[in-house]
């Protein structure tokens, strides 16, 4: 068996990254696509501006001939500790093709005076990441990686070990919120002097969103991995969470200044939608996705967050309270709370009061080179 790695240097290659994954898992039930226009654009310095401070590396992978696996290489110039980072990794069923595509971004790291690499990880946290090593058999979320359940294997067969693990839990929606959130919601509203805006319509919510990402840059800073988001990335983040956005699955909370001091944001889950569509907009990709969301009893909670001189204040209450009043009047029956990292003990708390149970489990890799 003969591999051949070759790096990305024309649009023929380029599409051939792009479409490999939907040839690989076209017969893998669990696997959702992702939107095409995304995967072309995430490897397009025109649309993604973190490519213009990030050294990137594009392979693809050649086994006896035929694309067999394909792996992106990044080195951000804000990253501290000189680490690299991995992403859109694909392989077959095979040691030697898997070794080879880690190998190549090793030695390319490695020739930039890198000494270590994680991944899978892209530019931001926004980007999917972490191999799901649990929970094969559980639909994912939005911006969320559906491995084949080898490929970790060969990631640690190739020398790799955990970095930090993410949990994804389980939420039931309860008939009835928890008296205490009840009790405690007018009062926390009151003592923080703050104004909770709930929304019907997409063209109320969306002007809410830039204040949004703010407040995330913010309250994120110190969290694993992550990358502030410039004016521009937020101009287009908006954009996109514009389109996707199940308005009274938004809520923000704003101090007297108009300022977002904390806010939670989830949608209607899209990815019955994506399936039925392939991963494509056009022509009728849109329609399918929208009826298909309708129909869900999954809400997926992408993003949220409090800022740090109002944490344990009780806006984490409130926002609860109001998400899972939304959920109950919409026939949701199960909130998916995306990516929480293991050491995030706080917020893991708040999942298990709710009655939360971990049901996915994804893991970022490391290997010191």
């Amino acid at each position: 068996m003969s591999v051949r790695i070759v790096e990305i240097t024309n649009p023929k290659e380029k599409n051939i990254f792009i479409r490999l994954p939907y040839r690989l898992h076209r017969s893998h039930p669990g696997w959702i696509p992702p939107l095409r226009r995304m995967e072309r654009n995430f490897i397009n310095p025109r649309k993604n501006s973190h490519m213009s401070h990030t050294d990137t590396l594009c392979l693809v992978s050649y086994t006896d001939g035929l694309p067999s696996g394909r792996i992106m290489g990044l080195i951000k110039e804000v990253e501290e500790n000189r680490q690299a980072r991995f992403c859109s990794f694909e392989s077959i069923n095979d040691q030697q093709t898997a070794s080879s595509l880690l190998s190549a971004v090793e030695s390319w790291a490695g020739q930039r005076g890198i000494a270590k690499l994680i991944g899978p990880i892209g530019f931001t946290n926004q980007d999917p990441q972490g191999l799901i090593i649990e929970g094969f058999e559980e639909r994912p979320a939005l911006n969320t990686i559906h491995n084949f359940e080898y490929v970790p294997s060969l990631l640690e067969k190739a020398g790799y070990t955990k970095e930090v693990d993410y949990l994804t839990y389980k939420i039931p929606i309860p008939a009835k919120a928890p008296d205490l959130y009840y009790r405690l919601a007018p009062r926390v509203l009151q003592r923080n002097r703050v104004t909770l805006l709930e929304f019907t319509r997409k063209n109320q919510a969306r002007r809410y969103l830039p204040k949004m990402f703010r407040l995330m840059n913010e309250a994120y800073k110190n969290l694993y991995g992550f990358v502030p988001l410039g004016d521009g990335e937020i101009g287009r983040r908006s954009a996109t969470y514009a389109q996707i956005m199940t308005p009274e699955f938004f809520k923000i909370l704003l101090d007297q200044q108009g300022e977002a001091v904390a806010f939670i944001f989830g949608i209607r889950d899209i990815t019955e939608g994506i399936r039925a569509a392939g991963g494509r907009l056009f022509p009728l990709g849109f329609l399918k996705i929208r009826i298909k969301q309708s129909r869900t009893r999954r809400l997926d909670l992408l993003l949220g967050a409090v800022k740090e001189q109002y944490q344990g204040r009780g806006l984490d209450v409130m926002m609860a309270l109001a998400m899972l009043k939304s959920a109950q009047s919409s026939g949701i029956e199960y909130a998916d709370s995306h990516h929480e990292a293991e050491s995030n003990t706080l917020v893991q708390a708040e999942m298990k009061r709710m009655g939360g149970v971990v049901y996915k489990r994804h893991r970022i890799f490391q290997k010191a080179l």
